[in-house]
């Protein structure tokens, strides 16, 4: 369920970025014409709805993970997986890293038919990483931080400031 879901999401940011949209409106009429069970279309939402909301700190972070490519020049799919991977990670429910990582690469075999997937694990890996030493440098009061923007004010509960716990759970279950 919660990859139908992902699907869906990818879906609705494509959709979002296609029209040059930045608000949730296109995601909630997306939703509206979708025929998705209730539990899916609110994770859909979720998702979508975060991604778009922190879409701003979501590119700074994969820029900065990027070797030898521009942002702009990704795909519009593979920007918006590598957008909601990193939103999950950084942002979304406590999933362990690997299983937000492994999504975004089946994400990339369900719409992307080259070898785009070995790009998205190696970012999202190395936003995972940079994520982590924040967090490390953060926790031990280090002063050369660069501070981490809050995440802009929503609606949703998932849609918080950067998560600073490294959760490690094998599987998503619990969380839905």
């Amino acid at each position: 369920m919660r990859h139908q879901a992902r699907v869906h999401a990818i879906q609705a940011l494509y959709q979002s970025e296609l029209i040059e949209s930045k608000a949730s409106g296109p995601v909630e009429r997306f939703l509206e014409h979708s025929e998705l069970p209730e539990k899916m279309q609110d994770f859909t939402r979720e998702l979508a709805v975060g991604t778009l909301h922190n879409r701003k700190y979501i590119d700074r972070r994969i820029r900065r993970s990027l070797d030898n490519w521009r942002l702009n020049r990704l795909s519009v799919v593979i920007r918006n997986i590598l957008r909601l991977g990193v939103y999950e990670m950084c942002f979304g429910p406590e999933i362990s890293h690997r299983i937000v990582i492994n999504e975004s690469v089946e994400l990339c075999k369900d719409f992307v038919d080259d070898d785009s997937h070995g790009l998205v694990n190696r970012v999202l890996q190395k936003v995972w990483d940079q994520h982590q030493e924040y967090i490390a440098g953060k926790t031990k009061g280090e002063k050369n931080v660069p501070a981490e923007p809050t995440a802009a004010v929503s609606k949703s509960p998932s849609e918080q400031a950067p998560s600073t716990s490294a959760p490690d759970k094998d599987s998503e279950a619990s969380a839905l």
